[in-house]
């Protein structure tokens, strides 16, 4: 059962960043799965920790991105990232302890954590990156719809 569908409103622009983000959705439904089927804690642990060891490779990429793009706002976006992962190394410990609440407290967490940071912080990029292309002259990423 997945918790979060992934669909191309979520896509940004950049082939790399859209396939990790893609990536994510799959983590976090993995955990969700593992979750909701009573898993024991140790497969949920570890489903857990590649997500966590996924998202920081993924921001790394991302700041990566957004510095050769000459984008304005990295340093804001770099303190967003270290503040998701500050939280979720947290629950991860929390969670390793064997607090029992924990599980719901942390598919919360992620099912917010990414989706509101794509359709948020992340889409502010795809926005520059849109300006920044259609200035050069290169096309336009597309939404769903198909529009810029």
């Amino acid at each position: 059962m997945a918790l979060l569908s992934w669909s191309n409103q979520y896509l940004i622009g950049n082939d790399l960043i859209d396939a990790e983000h893609e990536e994510l959705f799959r983590l976090i439904n993995d955990f969700h799965t593992l979750w909701v089927e009573a898993r024991n804690r140790q497969d949920i642990a570890k489903i857990l920790h590649q997500l966590i060891v996924y998202a920081q490779m993924h921001f790394q990429h991302e700041e990566k991105i957004m510095e050769d793009a000459g984008y304005q706002m990295l340093a804001e976006h770099q303190k967003i990232h270290e503040s998701m992962i500050d939280k979720i190394f947290e629950l991860h410990a929390s969670y390793a302890e064997g607090h029992l609440r924990l599980e719901i407290e942390t598919m919360k967490f992620v099912k917010s954590w990414l989706l509101d940071h794509i359709l948020d912080h992340d889409y502010r990029f795809r926005n520059y990156l849109a300006r920044t292309q259609n200035a050069s002259g290169e096309a336009a990423p597309q939404t769903a719809e198909g529009k810029s």
